[in-house]
């Protein structure tokens, strides 16, 4: 084992960390789309390495385990782990695995949740919205929200629900959750992934209508009464309403058909590659390499 076992985690940390404060030019759609992967990118590569130490790390201390492993999840020489390293790695990797077992029990408590909700929740008087991932899912709106809104608010209501189940938004939501529980550098960029994904719907909505004052006049609407949601299954206007408000007052966004793309596979797609060596390197790899 050598430096370069380590590389992965650093850059896609570091690209993590500097993609949760750096705002970029993008539409919300193509910086969704860009957070989303730099997240699970960082959360492979660091979740990786640390498997990969800690699995050398037993097979130094347990020689005959190293016969029964798949040759790919060893190191090409037989240096042995230090201690230093092997055993913070083996506590992170059990640690983080408690982490993600306990945020996906979490996760599908609160979907279960709203389903359960969707047989009372039409009868509050509260206004609310939900899209409910999943084939039994939908747009779940209350009978306050009937009342609350006029005909073309509720349009907005559900073209912006509407947008989160067709693109997967929950998908995203999940990705930035995972990387923010695991590693508490990436919180920024879960706060940012959360924002973007509720502008992709703002603007997905804003289209569908054609009026982007009447879609940011009714997640103001929504706001003001307070809508409240699951964090895997977020209300119409719980996210960054003021910032959204104000977008939405403004010009709209470039498509960013080229820039998207572009920093899509200059960000994105290196951190992946790296993020799947993390869980095959081994010594001859890393001559191989840097040589």
């Amino acid at each position: 084992m050598n430096w370069f076992t380590f590389l992965p985690l650093v850059v896609t940390l570091a690209l993590g960390t500097a993609a949760g404060r750096v705002v970029l030019p993008l539409h919300p759609a193509w910086e969704a789309r860009l957070l989303g992967t730099v997240a699970a990118s960082t959360t492979t590569a660091v979740a990786g390495t640390l498997l990969f130490v800690a699995i050398n790390y037993g097979a130094s201390l347990r020689p005959q385990w190293a016969d029964r492993l798949p040759e790919w999840t060893l190191i090409g020489d037989d240096t042995p782990i230090p201690a230093t390293l092997g055993i913070p790695a083996t506590v992170l990797t059990a640690v983080g695995l408690a982490i993600t077992v306990r945020l996906a029990a979490g996760w599908a408590e609160e979907i279960r949740q709203a389903r359960r909700a969707a047989e009372r929740l039409p009868d509050t008087d509260v206004p609310i919205a939900l899209a409910i991932p999943g084939r039994r899912g939908g747009v779940l709106v209350s009978r306050g929200l009937l009342t609350e809104l006029t005909s073309p608010e509720l349009r907005v209501v559900f073209e912006h629900e509407g947008s989160h189940l067709r693109h997967r938004h929950h998908r995203y939501l999940a990705a930035g959750a995972l990387a923010a529980g695991l590693l508490p550098p990436l919180r920024r960029l879960d706060e940012r992934l959360r924002l973007a994904v509720e502008r992709w719907a703002d603007e997905d909505a804003a289209e569908a209508v054609g009026d982007r004052v009447l879609v940011a006049r009714t997640v103001a609407r929504v706001a003001l009464a307070r809508s409240q949601g699951w964090g895997a299954v977020p209300g119409f206007a719980e996210s960054g309403v003021v910032q959204r408000v104000e977008a939405l007052l403004a010009a709209p966004p470039a498509k960013s058909t080229f820039t998207g793309p572009v920093l899509l596979a200059g960000m994105g797609l290196p951190s992946t590659v790296l993020a799947l060596t993390a869980l095959q390197l081994d010594h001859a790899l890393a001559l191989a390499l840097l040589s």
